[in-house]
């Protein structure tokens, strides 16, 4: 949660913030075992000689690192929200959303900390074993670390708010209203839960009502739009509790205290995904990548080989920015890292701003298409389909765009050179022996490449499997380069941590909400609409791109996925469509947005980096091309779907 007056400061300064840090530093931990324990693993199915106990512990270590890792991004202010109306109140304001938003918080985590409590206290009773061979004791770790994960939230919240209500002084009566009910909520639960554990209960709405109040599901989804969008954009909370407390609320409205079981039930299920260790692996080969400078190299070693090529430079920077895109799937981190290296050189060549900072963007914006690629992996999980073929599936659009970018620069620099001029001598005139020495360091990009995708793809190992192995192929070129320290990877770990824990519990909360909706009809309610609409299939198709494009303005592609998928999915399904086909539809469409004024991340990305002159208006304006050329390859894959589907089907 991004407080107005205490984001830009995350340094520990209370007891509570020790706590998180120094548990959370001390439990990411688990992810450098994760992938020792996994290459282990790889290792021995090499030689023949399978493991059987490397599945539950990793799965097992990476489920309580993604639980923990929610506080310590609470402690740096790093959880998503959407903060576009928010950024336009003024500083008290702020904090008085703040405020609120705390206290929505803490009823949402006083309700998932008590469930978690009775998962965990029957589970250690019990002393709930998992199913392998060595009985090992996974589903009471996890459901106590779900408790224990929840209750430091709580702590850290509890201190976060008190220090926002420090910057307000006088606390406002709106506060204090929230608070009253905030308390008052967590009373009523409280005492509805029966001394034996076992839940009485009644419904307030009834009472109120004076009777049976049931109002429809069409009532029931616009009041739970408009609690979202005062939550999320109103008030500017964090996306994941948002949902987490919209859950809360309707279940207890619209059914009763029981159904909150299905919060931590639908939690523990997801969590404990073995190809969730992809997530951090993936997200930890980028924060390498970037420190080491793997990726620098990479750039310059491409950089000398544009000649006199109008627009060769530019040309380079897209096919480097394909490659590292290949290696992590991850795109904030790409446009940064083009922004500082690529933008100043070409602007010195003498670009046009707005055609190098289109290519900077673009190419950065790659992450998205290329496997590895993070969207893919939470579509896979979201819509229950093979990541691998999904990988397989993105691999030729994600070419295809990458062509279409360099064809459009080559094609707008032959006939107005002066847009993108060609490399100075001192850059094209290299002996070739030279140019040829400095592929070397292209060497090693390429085999992080191999290492994670050809493994996928020859079938020797899974795509969590192969991310352990992304890892293991960044560490060997890092130390190849000479830049590999402990600090290093020290951060590395730490920033992987944090990001983790924002990603889980952004999930957690959307599952929450997902699985209420469906509790009170909803998702059925919603597919019926969809599969009702008098348009041909294809056109129903079309509405769900229109819904993602104008949703991809606004937010961020993991929010979108999953508030849209359970519904787009079976719909999808219903109408004969194959969901990998629609995943691709769907990356492209994520990458759009991307892009796309008025909240388009790339834009604010590389505005981070970029000198005061170029204005957020300017760069949004350049993109205006590349989204163009986007929405070509949407095209081309909406209305010719065998570019996706046809190399997962010749290599199946």
């Amino acid at each position: 949660m991004t407080d107005a007056a205490v984001a830009s400061d995350v340094t520990p300064r209370n007891a509570v913030d020790r706590a998180v840090v120094t548990t959370s530093k001390v439990l990411s931990v688990a992810y450098a075992l994760s992938i020792a324990a996994t290459i282990y693993d790889v290792s021995s199915d090499v030689l023949h000689a399978p493991t059987i106990w490397v599945y539950d512990v990793v799965t097992t270590a990476i489920a309580v690192a993604f639980l923990f890792g929610g506080s310590y991004a609470l402690q740096r202010r790093e959880h998503i929200q959407i903060s576009a109306l928010y950024d336009q109140y003024s500083p008290r304001a702020k904090l008085v959303c703040d405020a609120i938003g705390y206290a929505g918080t803490l009823i949402y985590f006083f309700v998932f900390a008590w469930l978690s409590w009775r998962l965990a206290r029957d589970s250690v009773l019990d002393w709930e074993v998992g199913g392998s061979a060595w009985a090992q004791p996974t589903p009471v770790v996890v459901k106590v670390s779900m408790l224990l994960g929840s209750l430091l939230i709580i702590a850290q919240a509890l201190a976060n708010l008190r220090t926002v209500l420090r910057q307000l002084g006088s606390i406002p009566p709106l506060v204090l209203v929230s608070f009253a009910v905030a308390v008052a909520f967590a009373v009523y639960l409280g005492a509805m839960m029966g001394t034996d554990g076992e839940l009485a209960w009644f419904r307030p709405l009834d009472w109120l009502a004076g009777g049976d109040f049931s109002p429809s599901i069409n009532t029931i989804s616009l009041l739970m739009l408009a609690a979202f969008v005062v939550l999320i954009f109103g008030l500017g909370m964090p996306i994941g509790f948002a949902t987490g407390l919209v859950a809360v609320i309707f279940c207890v409205a619209f059914r009763d205290i029981d159904a909150l079981a299905i919060i931590t039930f639908r939690t523990y299920g997801f969590i404990n995904s073995y190809v969730l260790l992809s997530v951090p692996m993936f997200l930890l080969m980028a924060a390498i990548l970037d420190k080491s400078g793997v990726a620098h190299d990479l750039y310059d070693a491409l950089k000398i080989w544009a000649g006199r090529l109008p627009g060769g430079v530019g040309v380079m920077t897209l096919i480097a920015a394909s490659i590292m895109a290949a290696m992590t799937g991850i795109i904030g981190g790409e446009v940064i890292l083009l922004g500082l290296v690529a933008l100043p050189q070409m602007m010195r060549l003498g670009y046009d701003s707005k055609l190098a900072i289109g290519i900077v963007c673009a190419g950065g914006s790659l992450g998205v298409m290329i496997p590895p690629s993070l969207v893919l992996v939470f579509y896979g999980l979201t819509t229950s389909v093979s990541i691998g073929d999904l990988f397989l599936a993105s691999t030729v659009p994600g070419l295809l765009m990458a062509g279409i970018y360099i064809s459009y620069v080559l094609i707008r620099c032959a006939i107005n050179p002066k847009l993108g001029p060609p490399a100075p001598p001192e850059i094209y005139n290299i002996p070739l022996s030279q140019k040829l020495a400095s592929l070397r360091k292209v060497i090693l990009p390429l085999f992080i490449i191999f290492s994670v995708l050809g493994s996928i793809y020859s079938g020797l190992s899974s795509v969590s499997e192969a991310a352990a192995l992304g890892v293991a192929g960044v560490i060997v070129a890092a130390g190849i380069r000479g830049t590999l320290g402990w600090g290093m990877l020290r951060d590395s770990i730490y920033q992987t941590m944090s990001t983790c824990g924002l990603l889980i519990w952004l999930t957690i909360g959307a599952n929450a909400m997902v699985g209420v909706y469906n509790l009170l009809g909803g998702i059925s309610y919603l597919k019926a609409i969809m599969t009702g609409l008098p348009l041909d299939p294809i056109g129903v198709i079309l509405v769900m791109m229109l819904i993602l494009l104008v949703l991809g303005c606004f937010m961020d592609w993991f929010s979108i996925m999953l508030l849209t998928m359970p519904i787009f999915a079976p719909t999808v399904q219903a109408l004969g469509y194959d969901l990998i086909w629609f995943g691709v539809l769907f990356n492209i469409v994520m990458q759009v947005g991307y892009l796309s004024p008025p909240f388009g991340q790339a834009a604010f990305y590389l505005k981070s980096v970029t000198p005061p002159e170029i204005s957020l208006n300017h760069i949004f304006v350049s993109l205006l091309p590349f989204i163009a050329l986007q929405a070509v390859a949407l095209a081309i894959v909406l209305f010719i779907p065998d570019v996706a589907l046809w190399l997962p089907r010749m290599l199946n």
